[in-house]
């Protein structure tokens, strides 16, 4: 029976991820360069008809004053295309250096001591672009939501920010991890001055 290698399989998790994330990437970028249809979100009280009890609904039953409608562009315009590639290319390309730069520090985590400097090092430049790209990211997509929907609506527009926790999460946790593997590595120095 082998001896689990965990390492290893997260490695190999890591690479699924990053190649999985490298294909939702190349999608986008095939949407922009074909020019496919787009999808925007808009209020459904900036489509005619849409709003109260009419829209074909039954008695009793209405479209909610706040509702979101999908609306697609069967020929969008070029801007049109990449504004709709921004709403969700930058978080993608945020996952795909975070599972690129862990696949790196869990390849050399399997080849030497893990509890150096240098993993230290990596981990806390992993947690501050997953910070920054995050946060860049969530409002970069929110402003092209924006954009995307005044180009679809006369009157109205739509998009909502929302604090981008999960960014802040992974973030905040691999500097964690990083002062976790910190302090090992300090405790192991301090114990070959005593041996």
């Amino acid at each position: 029976m082998r001896k689990a290698d965990w390492l290893g399989e997260m490695q190999a998790a890591l690479m699924l991820g990053t190649g999985a994330i490298g294909v939702a990437v190349a999608v986008v970028v095939w949407d922009v360069v074909t020019g496919a249809p787009v999808v925007s979100r808009v209020p459904a009280e900036a489509i005619t008809g849409m709003s109260g009890s009419s829209a074909g609904l039954t008695g009793g039953a209405m479209v909610a004053a706040n509702s979101m409608v999908e609306v697609r562009i069967a020929e969008p315009s070029t801007s049109q295309v990449i504004t709709h590639a921004l709403t969700t290319l930058p978080g993608l390309l945020v996952a795909l250096v975070m599972l690129a730069m862990l696949t790196r520090i869990m390849r050399a985590a399997r080849r030497a001591d893990p509890f150096t400097g240098q993993t230290v090092r990596r981990l806390r430049v992993l947690a501050i672009s997953i910070l920054i790209g995050g946060v860049l990211a969530s409002v970069v997509e929110t402003i092209a939501e924006l954009d995307l929907s005044s180009s679809v609506t006369a009157d109205s527009i739509a998009a909502q920010w929302a604090l981008p926790g999960q960014w802040m999460l992974l973030g905040f946790g691999f500097l964690a991890v990083a002062e976790v593997i910190n302090r090992g590595a300090m405790m192991r120095a301090e114990l070959d001055t005593v041996i």
